[in-house]
């Protein structure tokens, strides 16, 4: 590729491997594609070229297929012609591709030859750099990160251990360590070739390994509503939908825990008291417990939540009539709220200009940062809702030893039949094996899954079918490296990394003036 390709082509190149790694997530699972796409992107960033049209290239191709499915909701269910539509999507996939072009802006800042230190310290740290701030500046969103590709690979091992961010540090391993051998001769290509094996040795050191300990298995069912979009929010269909969840529920008799989907009783929870009341009486008559999304209304602040409820669970306060009643705390408000879809910044210019900026139910509040795990049937389930489950840093704080499981619940609806609620269960599936916990996934028309604490799908529903999901789940207890260091492992390698090149940059200062002389 030295002298082959021109500006323009290295350009049309990157997009093209920038296009190629979505295909290594789910729903294709084509891990292999990652590393080669990176690899692809490092043997294309050259000292003459600009790096950031270069990332910039690569982050339209990966984004701009990776999440097409954003557009979706925004066609079916946001009330804007398609034009404007599309405008939307490809400013989103522009805004995306800022980061990556960033990473490799700052790679192409190393001064000297590209050898060991550049491809093995110098490239991984610029790109987690990149990674971490796609995560949180303007709320974050964190999807498609190159650690996700390799729930299915040896890597995935590594997930206990070092998080998302470590089995992303180690599929950039891979992609350096095999550009070093492309481009590199002699010792340099014998010390790439024993790094390429690094993260293979590591992921099959720790296989096997189980860093939590199983508990006794209770029996979960998980009701997949399928109400559809367009009349979920109608006054008219609430009853309808009460009573069709209602009745699965009532079918279920061999369950110790039941979830619905996020918003399954859409109504706010006062609106509904009665319907609660009856359902939580019939739970405590099978000895059953519910979970279930619902609109929480602060009465006292007026303020409003998307809430997580328990139902059937016998409290003093309540007395022995009734486990449940009005602002009960045995319960989760999201925090991390979805711009647009649960809050409209900038609120009194966008909300006039289209249907999709005035969403149902997109006036929430925040919940607390930290808030207690749910405590259901005698374990402690740590809750997040939709797409909250793609912030590992968000939930760790709220982990406890005592935390048995995870519950994550979501509306994925208004993504269709697109890969996006493919690529949502991945990242569940991170989860799991991040804490080795396992992880229960109620969904309104799927993917609602079961997930192992190994990170394995144990039991998963068709999408887009009224039915329950059944099956045992094993709580956990123990506590995993990740879950008792966080990111301080690999953000000891990122500023390793970042040391490097400046260290480069001083030592190529100091030789300038001698070469002068």
């Amino acid at each position: 590729m030295k002298q082959v390709l021109t500006p323009r082509l290295r350009l049309l190149a990157a997009f093209v491997c920038g296009l190629i790694a979505p295909f290594a997530f789910a729903p294709y699972g084509l891990w292999p594609l990652m590393p080669l796409s990176l690899l692809g992107l490092l043997l294309l960033l050259k000292p003459e070229q600009s790096g950031f049209k270069l990332g910039f290239c690569y982050g339209l191709g990966w984004f701009g297929y990776g999440i097409h499915w954003v557009h979706v909701s925004m066609a079916e269910f946001g009330g804007m012609p398609l034009i404007v539509s599309l405008a939307l999507m490809a400013l989103l996939v522009a805004y995306l591709a800022l980061y990556p072009a960033f990473s490799c802006w700052l790679a192409n800042k190393w001064q000297g030859p590209r050898r060991l230190t550049f491809f093995l310290l110098w490239f991984p740290a610029c790109w987690l750099l990149g990674e971490w701030l796609r995560s949180w500046v303007l709320t974050g969103f964190p999807w498609l990160q190159p650690g996700y590709s390799q729930i299915d690979s040896p890597l995935s091992t590594i997930a206990p251990v070092l998080g998302l961010y470590g089995v992303t540090w180690l599929v950039l391993l891979s992609a350096a360590s095999a550009a070093l051998i492309l481009v590199n001769e002699g010792k340099v290509r014998w010390v790439a070739c024993l790094t390429i094996a690094l993260p293979l040795v590591l992921g099959l050191t720790f296989k096997g390994v189980s860093w939590t300990q199983a508990q006794d298995s209770l029996k979960v069912a998980l009701v997949q509503g399928n109400v559809p979009l367009d009349i979920k929010w109608l006054p008219q269909h609430r009853a309808a939908s009460l009573v069709m969840y209602q009745q699965e529920t009532a079918a279920i008799d061999n369950a110790d825990v039941i979830v619905w989907p996020e918003s399954a009783i859409a109504a706010l929870e006062y609106e509904v008291i009665d319907f609660l009341h009856d359902l939580d009486g019939q739970l405590l008559n099978k000895q059953q417990a519910l979970i279930t999304g619902v609109i929480a209304h602060d009465l006292q602040n007026n303020q409003y939540y998307n809430a997580l409820i328990t139902l059937g669970q016998q409290t003093e306060e309540a007395g022995a009539s009734s486990a449940y009643y009005y602002e009960n705390p045995n319960r989760y408000y999201k925090n991390h709220l979805l711009p647009i879809g649960e809050f409209v910044p900038f609120e009194q210019l966008l909300r006039p200009l289209a249907p999709f900026f005035n969403l149902p139910m997109s006036s929430f509040n925040r919940g607390d940062t930290m808030q207690q795990n749910l405590e259901v049937k005698g374990h402690q389930w740590l809750a997040a809702i939709c797409y909250e489950i793609a912030f590992g840093e968000l939930l760790r704080p709220q982990f406890t030893p005592e935390t048995d499981a995870i519950i994550t619940v979501s509306n994925d609806a208004w993504f269709g039949t697109s890969i996006g609620p493919q690529q949502h269960l991945e990242i569940a599936q991170m989860r799991a094996l991040e804490f080795g916990r396992p992880v229960v996934r109620s969904t309104n028309t799927g993917v609602t899954a079961i997930i192992d604490r190994f990170g394995n799908i144990q039991q998963r529903a068709p999408e887009y079918q009224q039915l329950t999901l059944t099956d045992d789940v094993t709580p956990a207890t123990g506590i995993t490296p990740y879950q008792r260091f966080g990111l301080w492992p690999v953000a000891l390698i990122v500023l390793l990394g970042l040391a490097s090149g400046l260290v480069q940059r001083i030592r190529q200062r100091k030789l300038q003036p001698a070469a002068n002389d």
